[in-house]
This record gives C-alpha cells, sequence and structure tokens, in this order.
C-alpha cells in the first residue's frame, strides 16, 4: 500500500465521501471517491481536509507549506492533477511505499522513467486500441497511408496531432506516433502518465472475443515487443485496454496484465 494514498481515502471518507476501502491502493473506486469530491467540497474543513492537504504535497501536486484545514482552490487543484495522473505520484516527490502487487507485480525495481508534458507526468500504464475499422478498410493501402489516415482523422477533432504514440499494422510494422514524452489523446481521464497504441484489425470489432479474432499474429508480436520496450524504459504497471475506462469494446478483448507483461518483468 502507499501511505500517501491510504490518507486521501482516509480523508474523503471522512468527509462523507466513498473512497473504497483504505488500503493505500489507487483504485476505479478511489477515483470515483475523489472525483466526487471535488464535485462537491463547498464548505469542507477540518482534520480530514489537512491530511488530504499533506498527502497531496507529499505526492507532488503541491508545493511545501503550512497545510490548510480549509478546502482551498489550491487544494482543488493539487487533486484534480493527482486524478489525471491515475493516482501516481509526480516525479521527483518522495513517497513512502510499501510493495504492491496489482496484477503482474507492482511497482517495478528499475530506475528508468520517462515524464510527459510540461507538468513532468510519470509514464505508469500503457493502454491497447484499436483503430475500429472494417476488415477491408486496410486492405490496397500502404502502412503510411493508413498512418495518415488515421492521423487526419483525428486533426478533424481538433487536435493537434494523431491521439496514439503509434499504430500497429497487420504486417507487424510499427509506426511512432507521439512522442513518449508527450501527452496523447487516446484516453479520456487518463492521458497522462499513459502510452497508448492502437492495433489494425483484419476482422471488424463487433463484440469482446480474443486478441486472435481480431488480429493477426504479426500485429500482436509487434504489441508485445512495443509493450516489452516500454517496460524496459519507463516506469509501467498497469497494461490495460481502453474499455476498462469507457463504455467501447476496444481493443476487442480484456487486457489482463499478466498476460502482456514482458515474462520475467515482474521479477
Amino acid at each position: 500500500m502507499r501511505q500517501d494514498i491510504r490518507a486521501l481515502q482516509a480523508g474523503a471518507t471522512a468527509l462523507g465521501f466513498s473512497a473504497g476501502p483504505e488500503d493505500g491502493l489507487w483504485g476505479p473506486r478511489t477515483e470515483a471517491g475523489m472525483l466526487a469530491l471535488l464535485a462537491a467540497h463547498e464548505g469542507r474543513w477540518g482534520d480530514a481536509v489537512e491530511q488530504m492537504h499533506q498527502a497531496i504535497i507529499d505526492l507532488g501536486y503541491l508545493s511545501a507549506g503550512p497545510v490548510s484545514r480549509v478546502w482551498t482552490p489550491e487544494l482543488d487543484r493539487g487533486l484534480r492533477a493527482l486524478v489525471e495522473a491515475d493516482g501516481m505520484p509526480r516525479a521527483g516527490a518522495i513517497v513512502e511505499d510499501v510493495t504492491v502487487s496489482p496484477g503482474w507485480g507492482g511497482w517495478v525495481s528499475h530506475e528508468k522513467q520517462v515524464l510527459q508534458g510540461s507538468a513532468g507526468y510519470l509514464v505508469s500504464m500503457f493502454v491497447l486500441h484499436t483503430t475500429a475499422t472494417s476488415a477491408t478498410w486496410w486492405k490496397g493501402k500502404s502502412n503510411q497511408q493508413m498512418f495518415e489516415e488515421v492521423r487526419s482523422w483525428h486533426l478533424a477533432n481538433g487536435w493537434r496531432d494523431i491521439g496514439y504514440h503509434g499504430l500497429i499494422f497487420p504486417d507487424g510494422e510499427v509506426i511512432e506516433g507521439r512522442a513518449w514524452s508527450e501527452i496523447g489523446a487516446h484516453v479520456i481521464g487518463h492521458n497522462a502518465g499513459s502510452l497508448g497504441y492502437s492495433m489494425v484489425p483484419v476482422k471488424t470489432v463487433t463484440h469482446m472475443g480474443a486478441a486472435e479474432d481480431f488480429y493477426t499474429a504479426a500485429t500482436l508480436e509487434a504489441i508485445r515487443g512495443v509493450i516489452a520496450k516500454a517496460c524496459n524504459a519507463t516506469q509501467i504497471r498497469r497494461i490495460a485496454g481502453h474499455n476498462e475506462f469507457a463504455n467501447k469494446l476496444c481493443p476487442g478483448f480484456k487486457v489482463e496484465d499478466s498476460a502482456w507483461a514482458p515474462t520475467g518483468w515482474a521479477a
């Protein structure tokens, strides 16, 4: 568990917002409790606010200084930034950790890291996507043509570039998109501190199935290679599918950490 997250959970509970068990683990219930608190924090004050303020300082989202017993705009901004970073400490923050094992091995042991954006969000999650294209969309097109078409869709949304950090094609080629140091635009609420790669299916994703139902062996081998590279260069501790964060089929199957983490990485 992490004591700072436990302090946030206890503080939110004391203020009347359910943030799941006080176990020091950031998960969907903790995030939901923090979002509910952010939506209705007016007039909150007391010991619970003070302990939450200190925890957010410890996590690196507020500057060290006097700790307030009254909910302030500064505290609001700090907690919002923490939620956007999926509960991960900001790079350089010194936090009290106790080893945990979410999925395939918990906190990684190496010191390599990649930071995103001017705020320096620590990359800690890898998200798998599908381009949600038809079974024939890719035929007769070069990989570069497909990449540029997906990029044009994203530019039409008003984005400054393709939202993914890369696309993976049926022949196994990977074309990189946004730099890993740039925050992507691929999963609302979880872009900061994550890498998003999308695979081009050879069968239309119309239901949840197995990865092999929609993607070639070359595509799946390539995405595993990208994940292994990311795990070796960053503090990745979670591998997820887009459908965990949105009411979507993407990428067409349930992503389990243990099935996609590099062999032996947990050790």
